[in-house]
């Protein structure tokens, strides 16, 4: 499923240091992810960006000019993203969740990566990225994604953070024709907060998708504890939407195609016999479930491997049993024996 996220209602705010009192029509207002977005109007604010990506060229630079580059800052307009807010900039002001997470990557929690520019072409092609710009200072960048549940914010958020930790991403080496290989991303954790605010930045060139899939998993609260006759146990947490995160995401550049993991050489090389169906959305491969001596009943059809246009895998098995069982399970299940 695709969406466009660009007609989207948020928040637009003057400034993010404004008093509640002053949080008024003039200065907070709705409107959408589009026009906050738009390279015409980031680049009104062009000049005072410039000037506060000339004080941090590097991350040592701008720890040391860290007060001249808040200072600019602060002076930007900002938005909330993620949703609609109403008398207040704080979560409790949200009233309508739009469906959409900005996800920060920075050079502060990723010191490996030099090339910006060449990240946001790699992270701009995964396929429920809708949109990928340079950060303010320009040492990092932010995504927009869209997700299944705005209900679910956090969880959605949380997913996301396992699923850029879980790449594998080949970025060239600043100033020479090799390439470095890097171990997952590190995520920002402000944006998992819906009412989290976002300045406007400035890039002429974005990765913009009018459409973009749904980012559909979730990783849900830890599990609740519940008093039984025999003392405390815990409840099992709910499993995620899809499960659909990649264990590993090769993505190479000058290039940058996804090298799609070989499902097909996989069962083979496991003796795993199975049915395949084609889907509108991709393959499903019906196999016999490697826990099934677990289940109160057998039957073949309940469980299936899946594949989808895009690369992604999935796995799902209709037992109870395994309800908290993904992909990355299964494939452990058999390379690990």
């Amino acid at each position: 499923m695709t969406t466009n996220i660009f007609e989207r209602q948020m928040t637009w705010l003057s400034r993010v240091t404004l008093p509640t009192a002053e949080q008024n029509g003039n200065n907070m207002c709705t409107t959408t992810i589009g026009s906050f977005m738009s390279p015409e109007y980031q680049q009104l604010f062009a000049p005072q960006i410039n000037k506060i990506r000339a004080l941090c060229p590097t991350l040592e630079d701008k720890i040391l000019n860290e007060d001249a580059v808040k200072a600019l800052k602060v002076g930007l307009p900002a938005g909330i993203i993620s949703g609609v807010a109403e008398g207040g900039i704080g979560q409790n002001n949200i009233t309508h969740r739009n469906g959409v997470i900005c996800v920060d990557i920075d050079a502060k929690d990723n010191r490996a990566i030099h090339d910006w520019q060449a990240l946001k072409q790699v992270v701009g092609r995964l396929p429920f990225v809708a949109y990928v710009g340079l950060s303010v200072t320009g040492l990092g960048i932010f995504t927009l994604i869209p997700v299944l549940n705005p209900e679910k914010h956090k969880e959605h958020f949380e997913a996301l953070v396992r699923f850029f930790a879980d790449l594998s991403i080949s970025l060239p080496q600043q100033g020479d024709d090799e390439t470095t290989l890097l171990q997952g991303l590190v995520l920002d954790p402000a944006p998992s907060n819906i009412a989290s605010k976002r300045f406007v930045s400035y890039d002429p060139a974005p990765v913009w998708k009018t459409e973009a899939e749904v980012y559909e998993d979730i990783v849900e609260a830890q599990p609740r504890i519940a008093m039984t006759s025999t003392g405390c146990r815990p409840l099992e947490p709910r499993p995620g939407m899809l499960s659909q995160m990649l264990r590993k995401m090769m993505i190479t550049l000058p290039f940058g195609d996804m090298k799609p993991f070989d499902l097909e050489a996989f069962f083979r090389e496991h003796g795993i016999k199975y049915v395949e169906r084609p889907r509108q959305d991709g393959t499903q491969y019906i196999v016999h479930c490697p826990w099934e001596h677990l289940h109160s009943s057998h039957s073949f059809a309940d469980c299936a491997i899946f594949r989808y246009a895009d690369g992604r895998i999935g796995f799902k098995c209709q037992h109870a049993h395994c309800a908290d069982k993904n992909w990355h399970d299964y494939r452990d299940y058999y390379e690990n024996r």
